[in-house]
């Protein structure tokens, strides 16, 4: 697995990858979601790019059998 360094540690790229792309979604959710509430124009900008923002998926755990 490729690993890089950052701030001194060795860390798996993957993991990497994984946090600047969570961030990058919540920062274009709470960008829109605050410009659609100021009223910033064009707002089909703002619409668009909330409604086209990945949904972050958590599994649901195994339901248990009724007894």
């Amino acid at each position: 697995m490729p690993e890089w360094t950052w701030c001194g540690r060795v860390v798996p790229k993957n993991g990497i990858v994984f946090f600047c792309q969570v961030l990058a979604v919540y920062i274009i959710i709470c960008t829109s979601v605050c410009n659609l509430t100021v009223g910033t124009e064009p707002q089909s900008l703002w619409i668009t790019l909330l409604s086209t923002s990945p949904v972050i998926k958590v599994e649901k755990d195994h339901v248990l059998p009724e007894q």
